[in-house]
């Protein structure tokens, strides 16, 4: 077995200085010998390092380089690569490698750790063993995430699938539990008996015309007394999330005429975090006042979705139908 390890960054490739935690250029390697220390290393493998940065400071520039360095790798007779990768960000590089390498044909999967790999508490060596073991024993194609919450068995998500983590948590979860599978403290590899996704439309997205900033979209959340103030200069798409029932605010009359104005300046305005059923008395509104509901699609995933696509042809107008075609399993049916 061979493998590629793509080093960027983050606080599994950092050293804690005090309280300052940041870039340890010699971290990816000895990440390397501490997995060979506590796990062996019975295969053959390489090294390369696009950038190194804190993931926090990722941009689109950077997301660009990390998609073009994994293509560039995919037909080089590898088993599988391994990109490691901080926690802030992860969510956001991994649905763009998903959506980017939709078409790989071996597995690539991002390792993070919650603390430098020095910490008693830090998981990226038991994240790192789960990608390998994840290469060699399942060898599923596509974008994966390898990663341990605290108390639970290390789960492996789909890339396009995960949401952000919650406030003071290092944790990673799919949308609606919908993980890939989980490796159990013994044993072998288990699939999620609830795992479901639909076909896949065809095809990939391009980062290629990726710039360091999102231009054209616009992110909103729901939260009580939201002034839903003037729209921005330039904004062609609003991408709203929504509270975790699938509702915002519709009676408030600033909401109203927020939506109306973008209605009318031809502002696409869709709505994330909403799941098909039954729906509360609030949505009864959204068609009259331009808002689409994308339907079982994580929001990071929907945001990085929009962007590539607004990015490859920013003449075209995306709409609630491009982004809910399934590409790389995003799509919870």
């Amino acid at each position: 077995m061979k493998i590629l390890f793509m080093f960027t960054g983050g606080t599994i490739g950092c050293t804690a200085h005090g309280d300052v935690i940041g870039i340890d250029g010699k971290k990816p390697y000895l990440l390397l010998e501490r997995y060979r220390e506590i796990y062996g290393m019975d295969f053959d493998y390489t090294t390369e390092t696009p950038y190194l940065a804190l993931s926090e400071s990722n941009t689109g520039d950077t997301i660009r380089l990390l998609c073009e360095s994994v293509r560039a790798q995919l037909s080089a007779g590898y088993d599988g690569i391994v990109v490691t990768h901080g926690t802030d960000t992860l969510q956001y590089s991994a649905a763009a490698l998903a959506y980017t390498l939709a078409d790989a044909e071996i597995p690539v999967l991002l390792v993070s750790s919650n603390q430098p790999i020095e910490s008693p508490t830090a998981n990226g060596l038991a994240n790192l063993h789960g990608a390998i073991r994840f290469i060699r024993e399942v060898g599923r194609s596509g974008v994966f995430v390898s990663y341990q919450n605290k108390g639970e068995a290390l789960k492996i998500h789909r890339g396009a699938r995960l949401l952000a983590s919650p406030a003071f948590s290092d944790g990673v979860y799919s949308i609606f539990d919908s993980f890939f599978g989980h490796f159990p403290a013994e044993g072998a590899f288990c699939e999620n008996p609830d795992y479901r996704a639909l076909p896949d439309a065809g095809g990939t997205l391009s980062a290629a015309h990726f710039t360091a900033t999102c231009d054209g979209i616009c992110r909103l959340f729901a939260y009580p007394g939201n002034p839903y103030s003037a729209l921005p200069a330039g904004v062609r798409y609003l991408l709203h999330e929504s509270y975790h029932s699938g509702t915002i605010n519709t009676a408030e009359q600033g909401a109203e005429e927020f939506f109306k104005a973008a209605k009318a300046k031809g502002v696409k305005v869709f709505l994330t975090g909403v799941a098909e059923g039954a729906t509360y008395e609030s949505t009864r509104v959204f068609e009259e006042l331009g808002i689409e509901p994308i339907f079982g699609l994580a929001p990071i995933a929907a945001f990085v979705k929009l962007w590539l696509l607004t990015a490859e042809n920013p003449q075209a107008t995306v709409t609630a139908e491009m982004l809910q075609a399934s590409l790389a399993a995003d799509v919870v049916p």
